[in-house]
């Protein structure tokens, strides 16, 4: 009995060695991995109504605000679709969201409601018709950079027929 806990002391006592040895091997310095003080740690407060800068350097600089303009896009559009003449009026516009109504001249001329919405920063511009009809279907295309151009793919509901269309804002 006495040989029994001489040896489980032993081992207790050996695995008590390895794991201190383990975890203080764990906690030394390395080369190149040096912690600074947190005082000299460099820290930098943005806020929007203050200048920004350097804490420790004292430099302040002007917080530069990006306004992203929403160009006017009422108005009449004139242009084909199809290779037909085409004419769109927009008349309601709020930010970046419009509707309005898009005449297209076939054999049977195509009335419909459109509504829409385009990102200022991309200049996508994406329109679907209103009124339920055989040939609705979704525009999808881009706006010049000047806003004054609308190009792209009409994609049509009931079977996916593509069609494409230009259409230039009177001035």
């Amino acid at each position: 009995m006495k040989m029994r806990k001489y040896i489980f002391f032993k081992s207790s006592f050996a695995v008590l060695i390895i794991l201190t040895t383990i975890i203080y091997s764990g906690c030394e310095n390395k080369p190149g991995k040096s912690e600074k003080p947190r005082d000299e740690i460099k820290t930098k407060v943005v806020t929007p109504d203050k200048p920004s800068g350097d804490i420790n350097t004292g430099e302040n600089k002007p917080v530069v605000e990006t306004k992203i303009s929403i160009p006017d896009i009422k108005g009449k559009w004139t242009g084909t679709f199809d290779g037909r003449a085409t004419v769109l009026n927009i008349t309601v516009q709020t930010d970046s969201n419009f509707s309005g109504k898009i005449s297209i001249n076939y054999r049977q001329p195509i009335n419909q409601e459109v509504k829409g919405s385009f990102s200022p920063t991309t200049m996508k511009m994406i329109m679907t018709d209103q009124l339920h009809s055989r040939y609705q279907g979704k525009y999808n295309g881009n706006l010049s950079v000047d806003a004054d151009n609308y190009s792209g793919t009409f994609t049509m509901d009931v079977d996916g027929s593509k069609f494409s269309f230009n259409l230039n804002k009177g001035k």
